[in-house]
């Protein structure tokens, strides 16, 4: 490991509640190291976030890393994003030209997201979100929903949200498909799950629910013509990214009964506007992209990404996205 005390480790970005989390025996960790800063919010100008991480040789990263500060960072060694997708937030090239390591926290929210997408799964197929919209306004409007029990899961992604979904599903009775681009008949059988192809998944599935990075690969992924192909009677589900989607024609589908419902969490713009087309479709539930948003997964979350730096302190860097050995 580094030599006690001569590392400065600065948090350059954080907020009030990932400041409670890091103290006690995360701060005892870090501190293990040398110095550790803490700044509250974000720098208002690049100038104000240079004097913050400066010296720094690691940093413990909320939001974005300016490019231009970090090729002043001369002795700036790691960097650790507290999430998922670094490369939106730290320029990867010049990570690489500076020497400097950059990790992510994977599956630090993988069970509270899946729990989130049961939850948007469950109000649209009890209407939950109109029915209570009704009784507030002093309508009392009983609806009939739909049972999971005996209905068939369809989950476009199979990494570690999309398992911890298939796990919550069958635990409801439900049967789960899947489609990956990489099928295992071993880790099928390990998860009780039948890897199918994409357009059989659309067609028999009665709850379609994405797990997919956003990339250039996935960009438009869930297009008017793959919309097509899922049953009328289906609910569709959205926890990973706004962009994997096509809105208008998802919009569309359910405008015109094409299909069910939909649980949506992540949108192409965020925050959503407010004449955004989903806003005014009863069909639809919506919520402003909490899934990941608990204390269990914070604190997951920050465990993941002081373990990061104090691992490339010891020589062996774990989780690593980009820079050297990314």
């Amino acid at each position: 490991m580094a030599n006690d005390g001569d590392w400065t480790v600065v948090y350059p970005d954080a907020g009030d509640d990932a400041a409670e989390i890091v103290v006690g025996e995360r701060l005892e960790r870090l501190q293990r190291l040398g110095k550790f800063e803490l700044h509250f919010r974000r720098a208002e100008t690049d100038e104000v976030y240079l004097e913050r991480v400066v010296d720094a040789d690691a940093i413990l990263l909320g939001w974005d890393l300016p490019a231009d500060v970090m090729r002043q960072c001369k002795n700036l060694k790691v960097v650790s994003f507290t999430g998922i997708g670094a490369d939106k937030f730290v320029d990867m090239e010049v990570a690489s030209e500076q020497g400097v390591t950059v990790c992510n926290c994977p599956g630090y929210s993988d069970n509270t997201v899946a729990e989130h997408a049961l939850a948007l799964t469950l109000a649209v197929a009890r209407q939950i979100g109109s029915v209570e919209r009704e009784l507030r306004a002093g309508r009392w409007s009983p609806s009939m929903g739909v049972e999971l029990r005996g209905k068939v899961l369809g989950l476009i992604g199979f990494g570690g949200i999309g398992q911890r979904f298939a796990a919550l599903a069958k635990a409801l009775g439900m049967r789960v498909v899947a489609w990956t681009r990489n099928p295992d008949d071993n880790r099928a059988q390990q998860h009780g799950v039948e890897f199918v192809a994409l357009d059989d998944l659309l067609s028999s599935s009665d709850v379609v629910s994405l797990h997919l990075a956003s990339n250039a690969q996935t960009a438009g992924f869930l297009d008017a013509s793959r919309i097509e192909k899922i049953k009328s009677d289906a609910i569709l589900i959205n926890t990973a990214r706004g962009e994997v989607v096509d809105e208008q024609a998802l919009a569309g589908a359910l405008k015109s009964g094409a299909l069910r419902g939909a649980g949506i969490d992540v949108f192409q713009q965020e925050p959503l506007p407010a004449d955004h087309v989903f806003i005014g479709l009863d069909n639809v539930v919506i919520t402003p992209h909490i899934g990941y948003a608990t204390p269990e997964a914070e604190e997951s979350l920050f465990d993941i990404g002081i373990d990061n730096i104090l691992q490339y302190a010891n020589g062996t860097p774990i989780n690593v996205v980009g820079g050297p050995g990314g």
